[in-house]
């Protein structure tokens, strides 16, 4: 199965339970909402890098499909009845957030837009982006809440904290 084709099966399961045509606790449900978190592992990476390769930014605010929105309100819901134990001893097979790439590409554009920038509030503004985004993705490095991909050599990522430095 392709991608596209996950997306409809899963944009129509939403579907259905908007419409009432699954039961009301469906969406906290384990088995369900553990593979809507595996799908959103696996594939949204696959959305944002089509999502930028077509010259698009802001992937958060303008490109996101709305099922990630649900499916991640859903992992929310039921993390929020279990313990979570963060604790890795090894770098995640997935990087567990679905959008760190995508946050990487808009903290590149405003590391692009800090050497044009003359407008000392917008500048301030920019820098609070970076610096909070620095913070952010080193506490996932720190945690092995990332891939082996992020960390590897010209990577975006790493490209990023290298243009920074």
């Amino acid at each position: 199965m392709n991608r596209m084709k996950l997306g409809i099966f899963w944009d129509h399961v939403i579907e259905m339970l908007e419409n009432n045509h699954l039961p009301h606790d469906f969406h906290m449900r384990a088995k369900w909402v553990n593979a809507s978190q595996f799908y959103m592992l696996l594939v949204e990476p696959l959305d944002i890098a089509n999502y930028y390769r077509d010259g698009k930014s802001h992937y958060m605010q303008n490109g996101r499909e709305r099922r990630y929105i649900i499916f991640d309100r859903w992992w929310k819901e039921r993390r929020g009845t279990e313990k979570v134990n963060n604790n890795r001893s090894t770098l995640a097979s997935l990087t567990q957030d679905t959008c760190f790439w995508a946050r990487v590409e808009e903290a590149k554009e405003c590391l692009d837009k800090v050497r044009s920038e003359r407008d000392r509030g917008k500048l301030d503004f920019l820098w609070r982006n970076i610096n909070a985004f620095e913070r952010y993705a080193a506490e996932l490095v720190e945690s092995k809440q990332v891939s082996k991909d992020v960390l590897a050599q010209n990577s975006s990522y790493v490209l990023w904290v290298e243009e920074l430095n």
